[in-house]
């Protein structure tokens, strides 16, 4: 219908375009041929007047001269006058022929017939009896220039009313012209009133239901599914469209209704769920903004004074994890952050990790501080009871290895051979005892964080060489060489020696137990990356099994199947050294039948 519409308001702008142009081209082609009617009517009336004039004044030419001469005139022919006479006769023929019934027309003709009889007399009088005398000569002469003169005047007349009436005429003209235009602009106004009023009909069966479509549309983005259409008349086309709009709009409503309460379900099981971790938790959305927090982070802001926000320290942890875009998963409790609220302690451990959405979309972080602070109540109690234990034992067991020592040395006495292997062999465990307390001792300070490191700048490779010359005489015991990747000219490190040298002595006393009689150890020192030298102590024994590689640093941890002495205490006191030092220490996959343990030592 709407298409019917449109072609008929089409259909009658063009009749109307048609209409106004068509009558247009009508009142300018009647203009044109009245005006040519006119000219072709008036123009040969002022020639014929105009004519007239020419006529006698080319007979007197002709004539005169020969009568106004004093000698004579020489007879003159009148076949000249005659052809003249007859063009004279029929050009007053013809205005006789084109005038009108006004009375002034009638009367100049009449004049002008008269004057030009009585002008060809003078003439007939000319070509009768041969005139010698001089006064009839001028006589004559004098009639022909006065008939002449009022022939003229006559013609101007009759010129002067022929150009009034074509004066008249174009005055007609110019009248009707004005009236023409006036038609032709009553037209385009009439043309133009129905345009708009089809333009206004088009607007209302067209243009509103468009922008009413636009509004429900801005509505329905701005979350608005309330909003519907009103239903056009049945004939419209837009009534298929404001139907199905109104059902989309149904049918959101209906969606947004079930996503709704999805996520309200959603909502609240997360809310269950993080009541339900006793530690606080942040959610936070891409751009660092807290999206949810559990109860228990609400009463650590609130206890902090920082309520809504994240806790200095947590901020700039998250922040270095921003930039790193790494998680922060540390296990240490020593990595804890105190945090004093209402003159009390607690430790808490955090832990930032990154999370997506299912579809990649949306992405995030997540906060959990874990509270330890028992876990390091009870650790500080372990170390310091572990420390206290130690420096108890140490002390007489310090005493009995003096004595064994005597003993060994015949202070006491002179001891037989039985007694001599028996007091050896009780001093042997007393050593290892004591080298075992020592350890005990040494990671005590390491878990207390009291290890005191002199950082200075050093050189590994140097290192390196100490261990070897330390462990030269032991690796011989057992067949094992020293050889060494180490190119010279090696930058130093920033450490504290005796720590460095502690754990280079463990890696390489750890190398010499586990290498096979007549193996070879391999001390190389290599670059990783621009922060770090790298010294790696390589041995040839059985290496470390696949499934113990991922706990060989923790403490008190042996790898299965071994049979070399220890307490698994060396490895974890060689990392804290080494973290102590912001360096790294770990075991490479093993390759080529070799086991590579290796340090990272911060550049000087």
């Amino acid at each position: 219908m709407l298409r019917t519409r449109l072609l008929y308001g089409l259909v009658t702008l063009i009749l109307l375009l048609w209409s106004v142009g068509a009558a247009a081209l009508l009142l300018v082609q009647d203009a044109n041929k009245r005006f040519a009617t006119l000219m072709e009517e008036s123009f040969p009336v002022i020639q014929s007047a105009r004519g007239v004039r020419t006529a006698t004044s080319t007979l007197n030419s002709y004539y005169l001269p020969a009568l106004a001469s004093q000698s004579g005139a020489e007879p003159v022919g009148r076949s000249f006058f005659d052809e003249r006479s007859k063009d004279l006769d029929a050009r007053l023929a013809f205005l006789s022929s084109r005038g009108s019934d006004e009375p002034r027309w009638k009367e100049a003709i009449a004049s002008l017939d008269g004057a030009i009889k009585i002008y060809k007399e003078g003439y007939e009088r000319l070509f009768g009896a041969p005139i010698v005398d001089q006064t009839q000569r001028a006589d004559l002469l004098q009639h022909l220039s006065s008939q002449t003169q009022r022939i003229t005047d006559i013609s101007e007349t009759v010129l002067s009313i022929a150009e009034v009436r074509l004066n008249q005429g174009i005055a007609q003209l110019g009248a009707e012209k004005s009236k023409n235009t006036l038609f032709v602009v009553t037209l385009v106004s009439l043309g133009t009133a129905i345009a708009v009023l089809i333009y206004f009909q088009l607007v209302r069966q067209m243009v509103d239901p468009v922008v009413g479509l636009k509004r429900s549309i801005d509505e329905i983005r701005r979350g608005n599914f309330e909003l519907t259409l009103p239903e056009p008349s049945s004939d419209s086309e837009f009534r298929g469209v404001a139907t199905a709009f109104n059902d989309m709009a149904a049918e959101l409503r209906q969606r947004r209704g079930e996503t709704d309460d999805r996520l309200i379900r959603t909502h609240l099981v997360n809310r269950a769920i993080l009541e339900a971790i006793p530690s606080p938790v942040f959610v936070l959305g891409k751009d660092g903004r807290i999206l949810q927090i559990n109860p228990a982070a609400e009463r650590l802001t609130e206890g902090l004074g920082v309520a809504g926000r994240l806790p200095a320290k947590i901020q700039r942890i998250l922040d270095d994890t921003d930039i790193s875009e790494s998680n922060h998963l540390p296990e240490d409790p020593r990595e804890a952050l105190l945090f004093r609220i209402d003159e009390r302690e607690f430790y808490y451990l955090p832990r930032i990790f990154r999370f997506t959405s299912e579809d990649g979309v949306h992405s995030g972080r997540a906060v959990l501080l874990h509270n330890v602070t028992r876990i390091r109540w009870l650790d500080d109690m372990k170390t310091n009871l572990l420390s206290t234990v130690s420096h108890e034992i140490k002390t007489p067991l310090t005493g009995i290895r003096m004595v064994l020592h005597l003993m060994l040395e015949d202070r006491a006495g002179n001891l037989s051979d039985r007694q001599r292997t028996m007091v050896a062999s009780a001093n042997e465990d007393c050593e290892r005892l004591l080298e075992t307390l020592n350890t005990l001792l040494d990671l005590s300070r390491a878990e207390s964080g009291t290890t005191h490191l002199e950082l200075v700048s050093t050189s590994l490779p140097e290192a390196l060489g100490r261990a070897e010359r330390l462990f030269f005489s032991k690796a011989g015991e057992k067949g094992v060489t020293f050889h060494r990747e180490i190119e010279e000219g090696q930058p130093e490190v920033c450490a504290d020696p005796l720590r460095l040298d502690e754990v280079v002595n463990n890696l390489v006393s750890n190398a010499i137990k586990h290498s096979p009689a007549g193996g070879k150890i391999t001390l190389k020192i290599t670059r990783p990356n621009s922060d770090h030298l790298r010294a790696s102590i390589i041995d040839e024994g059985a290496g470390v099994p696949l499934s113990a590689q991922g706990r060989i640093f923790e403490r008190f941890f042996r790898a299965p199947g071994q049979s070399a002495d220890g307490v698994g205490l060396g490895l974890f006191i060689s990392r804290e050294i080494m973290r102590a030092h912001e360096g790294k220490i770990g075991l490479l996959d093993r390759a080529d039948k070799k086991t590579e343990f290796y340090i990272d030592v911060p550049l000087a």
